[in-house]
């Protein structure tokens, strides 16, 4: 699900309460306009505009300050119900040396946040406890509470922003969510250890934080750490292959077809992964910059030859971090796998409904071209329409597979470095191992998660923690600044359905092999707890 690029902005001072009247109805019409549905997950259209009169109601007279604002703004976004729909966080929440909540970084099992790093040593004893309550409030009300702050796909979402996106680790989320803490000296909570034996605290907010964050030490270290994505083989001989994916924003192909898109912004996001990558300063010119930074196309090519070669017998895809991106990737490594025919016919099974609009429309120079949506000379179109030439309701039989190709094949031109293997059909179905392990986490989110349920769709294993991703929901996000108080967000812009006829499934997707909180236990809460079971199943033949 593609992402666009914010840009760098000033605060407003204090707003009065006619100009924030005018910021509020911007962002209505930015989410009435851009957004597939707005209403769907908030009880409707009249329940979405008693909402937006009420908030207009609440503003002040003598008006508010912005982080005010962003606060006041927050509940009526929410609503919305999309994880992918958000008003980014200001600076002041965002202090990563000095965040000034609690000390710890939480990820999430089963229905608990644990403590899974800290961010002094003192507190290494505490890693594996799970969350009770913070100044008294139960860890439920946490919950409800976080999911009035942000919108959210499901319950596990609305963890993972409590966990590792880090609100409760930064000290202006904390206060916002906790109003009951009032020394802000100390922060008093309950743990519970691995046996469910309270743990009663009194610690200091989070100050002078140095990183990396004190973990339990891992029985394997997988992955290289300058690599946002590579492979490598474990264990003797060249049986299992190891691929690990933690984004989809920093591989070349990405950026070439931003180029060719024009998309705004991506420039400056370009030349930090260069210079992320290489150690040394961009260069000027944007094509160079590109150049610099490595392909996917390489990476897959590789792997599928050497697996070939070594007859693998299994590949693991590590896809814990992964929160997304550009899905160029996906048809790209699946090209790789099994070839294009059925690339595109694994790809066919999700809709994937556009909403246009002129937001839409304006966050690239190239714009919507109405002529190319497939069925555009029986339907005349116009710029509010949703496009359903991806979806399966719409578009039946061979059509649809004829539009999920040519819309596959429109974006493979776009990047010079695929396209020079793909026209050739070099290496197409290159190798596909008899079993795939899929590594699932909490933040396996948008593009990572289309990964991964399309190598499900291919018989892979689903390994780890459920996705905080619904499978039936938004993406493809715009970015968007209200005129006054500079405030800026990000509205998705399609609608899609990975599970059209299984509403649970849809709503959270199930591991095959789920990492429970025993288990994590028995593992001494390993950071790769789930790599390990995953080697354990292929290691004992379990199915």
């Amino acid at each position: 699900m593609n992402r666009t690029w914010a840009w760098d902005t000033q605060p407003a001072p204090r707003l009065g309460r006619e100009a924030l009247i005018r910021d509020i109805r911007e962002l209505s019409e930015v989410l009435e306009s851009a957004h597939p549905d707005p209403y769907i997950n908030g009880g409707g259209k009249v329940a979405y505009h008693r909402r937006l009169q009420a908030l207009i109601r609440s503003m002040p007279d003598d008006g508010l300050d912005r982080a005010d604002f962003h606060a006041a703004l927050l509940p009526f976004i929410a609503r919305v119900g999309d994880g992918h729909t958000i008003l980014l966080a200001g600076e002041s929440e965002r202090d990563d040396n000095k965040p000034g909540g609690l000390p710890f970084a939480f990820e999430v099992v089963e229905d608990m946040l644990y403590v899974d790093a800290v961010a002094r040593e003192e507190y290494l004893h505490l890693i594996g406890a799970t969350l009770d309550s913070i100044e008294g409030v139960p860890f439920a009300e946490l919950l409800a509470r976080e999911s009035l702050r942000q919108g959210h796909d499901n319950d596990l979402h609305a963890m993972s922003s409590l966990a590792r996106r880090g609100a409760l680790f930064f000290g202006d989320s904390l206060r916002r969510l906790v109003p009951e803490w009032k020394d802000r000296s100390k922060i008093h909570l309950i743990l519970r250890d691995a046996t469910g034996k309270r743990l009663t605290l009194e610690v200091q907010p989070a100050e002078n934080v140095e990183y990396p964050l004190y973990r339990r030490s891992s029985l394997i270290e997988p992955a290289h750490d300058r690599g946002w994505f590579g492979y490598r083989f474990l264990g003797p001989g060249r049986n299992v292959a190891y691929l690990w994916i933690h984004n989809m924003t920093t591989y070349r192909e990405m950026f070439e077809v931003s180029r060719s898109l024009g998309s705004r912004g991506y420039e400056s996001w370009a030349r930090r992964v260069y210079e992320r990558f290489t150690g040394g300063a961009a260069p000027e010119s944007v094509d160079a910059v590109i150049e610099g930074i490595p392909p996917a196309t390489d990476v897959f090519r590789s792997l599928c030859e050497e697996m070939k070669a070594a007859g693998s017998k299994a590949l693991i895809v590590d896809l814990r971090r992964n929160f997304g991106g550009n899905d160029l990737m996906v048809p790209m490594l699946l090209y790789f796998l099994v070839g294009f025919d059925q690339t595109v016919t694994v790809i066919a099974e999700t809709a994937a409904i556009q909403k246009m609009s002129p937001l839409f429309d304006q966050s690239t120079e190239t714009g919507i071209d109405l002529a190319e949506v497939p069925y555009s000379g029986r339907v005349p179109l116009v710029l509010t329409d949703y496009d359903f030439s991806l979806d399966a309701q719409f578009m039946e039989g061979d059509r649809l597979h004829d539009a999920v190709s040519a819309s596959l094949l429109q974006m493979f031109r776009r990047t010079p470095t695929f396209s020079a293997v793909f026209e050739g059909r070099q290496d197409e179905g290159c190798y596909l191992p008899e079993r795939i392990m899929v590594l699932s986490g909490n933040a396996t989110q948008s593009s990572g998660f289309d990964l991964m349920t399309n190598l499900h769709r291919l018989g892979a294993e689903i390994v780890g923690v459920p996705s905080s991703q619904a499978g039936n929901s938004f993406g493809n996000i715009r970015h968007f600044m209200l005129p006054n108080s500079k405030l800026e967000g990000y509205v998705a812009t399609k609608y899609f359905v990975q599970f059209p006829d299984e509403a649970a499934t849809g709503y959270v997707l199930q591991p095959d092999h789920t990492l429970t909180f025993r288990e994590l236990a028995a593992r001494d809460f390993d950071p790769n707890a789930t790599l390990l079971l995953a080697l354990e199943l292929l290691e004992t033949g379990r199915q």
